[in-house]
């Protein structure tokens, strides 16, 4: 019997305290759990790419190499099929007359493809567990007012002096259970904010390693050689124009000597 009206004093308290339970329980499995694998799998790229770029012979790096040992997890997979595609091969002769791969010349900055949203945010849904203290806040506040309310209700004033000090200490009893799990519902939300602040400062700082890393492992200025090139064509090209039209001039002069020898012998 004291149970039962136990758990009908309280039922809004305890209802509280469970959903900030599940909240709790639910941050824990899909925001740290996920935190930790993201890390895990990070550390291992910078490792990898690490060793990989010590290990290079000159510029020369095995593109393939990096996407099956470095970029082979489920956050960084994607992200360097498509940076990869933006990498410039320079060639030269290797002596044997066919021209080989000397190095990768990078186009485009690693953090175009390597962002923050892309590997952090996106996988630890940021955007919705950045909001988790203020619902945690708003869950106390509503178990505040639930113990007030309910407290006020049930609160009768009478003539009887005993009865009315027995209300006030039901009434009193009541809020301050309400206050007690104000009081959790925003220490919780302080202690998920600084982990979700620490969390996401930590892989954020890992990610700008590895654009660095990335950035390190490629030459920039694939942009001068395309214009080099072009140059060089446009020269060639010009030289081409001038030798052909030297022959030509050469061509006709000779058709048209001829021709005017053969119409002064036939007159």
């Amino acid at each position: 019997m004291q149970i039962s009206n136990f758990l009908l004093e309280y039922w809004h308290i305890g209802l509280v305290g469970v959903l900030l339970t599940g909240i709790a329980l639910d941050f824990l499995v899909r925001f740290v759990s996920q935190s930790i694998k993201l890390s895990k799998e990070m550390r291992a790229s910078i490792e990898t790419l690490k060793g990989l770029r010590s290990s290079a012979n000159g510029d020369l790096v095995d593109l393939d190499q990096i996407g099956a040992s470095a970029m082979s997890g489920p956050a960084l997979n994607h992200l360097w099929r498509e940076y990869s595609k933006t990498l410039h091969p320079q060639k030269a002769d290797d002596g044997l007359g066919q021209a080989r791969i000397v190095r990768w010349r990078a186009t485009a900055l690693a953090e175009t493809f390597f962002t923050e949203q892309a590997i952090v945010d996106s996988r630890l849904k940021t955007e919705f567990f950045k909001h988790l203290p203020g619902i945690l806040t708003g869950l106390g506040i509503i178990g505040t007012f639930g113990g007030l309310i309910r407290g006020l209700i049930n609160f009768k004033v009478t003539s009887d002096a005993t009865q009315v000090s027995e209300q006030l200490a039901v009434l009193v009893n009541s809020v301050g259970h309400a206050f007690f799990v104000s009081a959790t519902a925003i220490g919780l939300a302080m202690v998920f904010t600084w982990i979700e602040k620490a969390i996401i400062a930590a892989r954020y700082r890992q990610a700008e390693e590895l654009r660095e890393l990335i950035d390190s492992m490629f030459q920039s200025g694939a942009g001068e050689e395309y214009l080099e090139r072009l140059v060089l064509s446009s020269e060639n090209a010009a030289t081409q124009s001038a030798q052909i039209k030297d022959a030509l001039v050469a061509d006709l002069k000779e058709i048209l000597t001829t021709l005017t020898e053969q119409q002064i012998q036939a007159q």
